[in-house]
């Protein structure tokens, strides 16, 4: 639904309205769902003093709010399936506290690994969404593909720094080997690659009415459009 007003000069601008249709404020409602999530999930490692994760969960809280704040529009939330994939690495971590799910399991590493990497995607594509939405920075389909894609190998890198430095200074059991680093690199090029790809598929694929209601109607598919 558009309507046209009037502006100061007496030229006529067009706005759009989205209108709250139930699909809108389910997608809405589960987004907060999986938002809550990861915000209760932040507060334990923040109450546990897990430095790492608790930066993980903030920078993940700061991104998702960011679009609602500036819209001031409690609609603007993220969709829940981009939401769920933030909060499921830190999920798992809790998870994973026992160490029972890892003793039990052969493959749960290697999935919790892979879990890590897609998130660590997901940042980078939130990045370049909002770096869109809010500077002057604008990137092609290819080259925010491949930023995606080398955001989720580097910030990998700096997680196993992190993770080293954690285990010398406090004394945790993070990094167990070299060949679990090796294999945390793997993964994390493994899913920076797929991501990277699946998320160009994705913001092509999806229909023009949701990236509007989403705020993501300029992103990599219209060329040359200006803030304001």
């Amino acid at each position: 639904m558009s309507t046209m007003v009037k502006g100061r000069d007496g030229s006529g601008a067009e706005v759009r309205h989205h209108t709250r249709t139930p699909r809108r404020v389910v997608e809405a409602e589960a987004s907060w769902v999986a938002c809550t999530v990861l915000f209760l999930c932040t507060v334990y490692v923040i109450l546990d003093m897990d430095v790492l994760w608790s930066a993980f969960g903030i920078a993940a809280l700061s991104l998702y709010i960011l679009p609602i704040v500036s819209k001031r529009d409690p609609f603007q939330a993220l969709p829940w399936e981009m939401t769920l994939l933030l909060s499921s690495p830190i999920i798992l971590h809790i998870s994973e506290g026992s160490r029972a799910l890892s003793g039990a399991v052969g493959w749960w590493d290697d999935f919790t690994s892979l879990s890590f990497a897609l998130s660590f995607a997901t940042i980078g594509f939130l990045l370049t969404m909002e770096l869109h939405m809010y500077t002057d920075v604008r990137m092609n389909r290819s080259f925010s593909v491949f930023f995606v894609i080398m955001f989720t190998v580097a910030i990998s890198g700096f997680w196993q720094v992190g993770e080293y430095l954690s285990d010398v200074l406090a004394g945790t059991d993070n990094i167990s080997s070299n060949s679990q680093v090796m294999n945390e690199f793997l993964w994390a090029t493994v899913g920076g690659l797929v991501m990277g790809f699946v998320y160009g598929a994705y913001i092509k694929a999806m229909p023009r009415s949701r990236r509007e209601v989403l705020g993501l109607i300029h992103f990599w598919e219209v060329p040359g459009w200006k803030r304001g």
